[in-house]
């Protein structure tokens, strides 16, 4: 039995069942003394699903605490898995980040600290510096494969899709992109030259594990559609794993597309923002895609802004106030497996 497991490196502690078959409820603490108590902790509940003999699937979500859609989901599956169908282990993680959550916010309001970008965390570092160091050391290591759901939260609202990178190794980026594909989302997008580092994926691509996020619509809400997908996709995950019998009603194949660093609009200053085009339509470079709006002055034209590239609307920002730099949409271009994972 592995239970306690603390990690010689660092303050985090896990403590749950890991091996013994059936359904276990624990969580992983990090300490947090504030003035509310002395000898607080930071709890996420952690559930460990063990069947038969097989792979270990490590799940999260609620690491930005404004996206609900895989908390729910996580939160659900935790209920439903049944172990006695199941060959290998899950490990969901459905609340990576409580207090963010609790609070709606994309990052932590205890340190104001992006837990999405922070990993590999650091042990003596900042709560969720450290929440990121214990997911890394105390969970990670156990994975075979990594899902990390994610949507756009209260500023962006995206096609929902499978999300995520491919790493230079080809045989990992082949399982990566494979297993984007299964999940089975309307949509795979993959970030060709991503800017954002240190994420739980790009985490688990460097020690050699295939890893993907989604991005399951946002702007602030959620609906079951979304839900019901990242529901779906880690059944569709787990069977193409092997881990569960194959799905009563197979995935629809995903349209693939592929994110360049040029298909981004960011706005060239403040504003308000209106926009011409709607998620999902296709659209081509030099073509209007709104007006910067400055409310404050009357006797100003509004500053007509152009579409980057030729592409697909992916996402988009929802609320119209925005300052220098916010992305206002980016695009997606319709691609192959083979030109992403460069075979002639």
């Amino acid at each position: 039995m592995k239970r306690g497991v603390s990690g010689a490196g660092g303050p985090a502690r896990l403590e749950v069942e890991l091996d013994r078959p059936g359904r276990h409820v624990g969580a992983l603490f990090v300490p947090h003394s504030h003035d509310r108590s002395a000898y607080g902790r930071i709890t996420l509940p952690v559930i460990v699903v063990k069947g038969g003999d097989g792979p270990t699937l490590l799940c999260t979500a609620g690491l930005h605490g404004d996206e609900y859609e895989g908390q729910f989901a996580l939160s659900r599956l935790a209920r439903t898995l049944d172990p006695d169908r199941l060959r290998g282990r899950v490990i969901l993680l459905p609340v990576a980040n409580p207090a963010a959550s609790a609070a709606a916010k994309r990052t932590s309001p205890i340190d104001r600290v992006n837990l999405a970008r922070c990993f590999p965390g650091r042990p003596d570092g900042l709560p969720t510096e450290q929440i990121a160091d214990g997911i890394f050391r105390l969970l990670l290591h156990l994975a075979d494969c990594v899902v990390d759901l994610h949507s756009g939260g209260g500023t962006l609202d995206y096609l929902p899709c499978a999300f995520g990178r491919l790493p230079a190794d080809s045989a990992l980026a082949r399982r990566a992109l494979d297993l984007m594909l299964a999940f089975g989302a309307p949509h795979a997008m993959v970030m060709r030259h991503p800017e954002a580092s240190a994420t739980l994926v790009s985490a688990a691509l460097g020690q050699g594990i295939p890893a993907m996020a989604t991005e399951l619509g946002g702007g602030g809400c959620v609906t079951p559609r979304t839900v019901e997908i990242a529901r779906a996709g880690i059944e569709n995950v787990l069977a193409h794993l092997g881990m569960i019998d194959a799905v009563a009603t197979p995935c629809a194949k995903a349209r693939l597309l592929a994110i360049e660093p040029r298909g981004f609009l960011r706005a060239p200053g403040r504003g308000a923002f209106e926009p011409v085009h709607a998620l999902g339509e296709t659209v081509r470079g030099g073509e209007t895609a709104g007006w910067l709006w400055d409310f404050e002055r009357a006797d100003r034209a509004p500053e007509p802004l152009l579409i980057p590239d030729d592409g697909v609307v992916v996402c988009r920002r929802v609320p119209p106030m925005c300052s220098v730099a916010d992305v206002l949409l980016h695009l997606g271009r319709d691609t192959t497996p083979a030109d992403l994972l460069g075979v002639a």
